[in-house]
């Protein structure tokens, strides 16, 4: 009889949940769910918040979680900002690996098996790809990230180089730095990732370009300058990076 050799197996990722916070993204959010949903493996969990949306994003997020087992919507009943609304999806959530997707944002096919692949979760506790941004309806730029993977803290020192949308962190390092400061609301990311290395998490970087970035009509608090400098010497003043800063 001829030798027939077997069929490599997919590999069995880790268990992972995606929150996914929403604020007058309705015309988008169900792109950044479908993303997640056509993964080789899905999450476990897709858990939207909406926070406090004045468009009809309870509405669209209900019919998503009506229409997918997997996915669970939370209507919050005022704006809180993204922070909040994330540490309130995470909640809800219990996987060991939890990812935070923008909802003007979509993963690419394969987003999952880069960020969650083997040996890089056995010992990395926040682990990033790189991004392609797209402009309106334009088509997507080069792969980028804002970290080269190299030094994270001089890497933080000089910016908010990681986002959500291409990364995902494991759910004791969240824990451990009780999530995001829902007192930001720019430069949540930034401050989040800095005290997740202050508090020893391990960061990883993989070559794969796993997300677009898009920039979709709809209010956008980022855009407010003056918070952001604010926020941003907030950030610079932490412990971790102050010294690193002031040489």
């Amino acid at each position: 009889m001829p030798h027939n050799d077997p069929i490599p197996l997919a590999p069995v990722l880790p268990a992972y949940d995606v929150v996914i916070p929403c604020f007058d993204r309705a015309h988008v959010v169900a792109d950044a769910v479908a993303s997640v949903l056509a993964q080789s493996q899905p999450p476990a969990r897709i858990v939207i918040v909406d926070d406090g949306s004045r468009d009809a994003g309870g509405t669209v997020i209900r019919a998503l979680a009506a229409r997918h087992a997997s996915v669970e919507a939370m209507v919050l009943p005022r704006n809180g900002g993204a922070s909040n609304a994330r540490n309130v999806g995470a909640a809800l959530c219990s996987s060991p690996w939890i990812a935070f997707l923008d909802s003007d944002d979509v993963w690419l096919p394969g987003a999952a098996a880069a960020l969650l692949a083997w040996p890089v979760t056995e010992t990395a506790d926040v682990i990033v790809g790189r991004f392609a941004r797209v402009e309106g309806g334009g088509a997507p730029g080069e792969p980028e990230c804002g970290w080269d993977g190299g030094d994270i803290r001089r890497a933080l020192a000089t910016g908010g180089v990681i986002g959500p949308s291409w990364s995902i962190v494991r759910r004791a390092t969240f824990d451990t730095v009780a999530g995001f400061d829902p007192s930001f609301h720019n430069c949540n990311d930034w401050d989040y990732y800095t005290r997740a290395a202050a508090a020893g998490a391990t960061f990883a970087r993989i070559g794969q370009t796993v997300a677009l970035y898009r920039t979709v009509a709809g209010h956008r608090l980022v855009a407010d300058h003056a918070i952001g400098a604010k926020n941003a010497a907030r950030v610079l003043a932490h412990p971790y990076l102050a010294d690193l800063v002031a040489g």
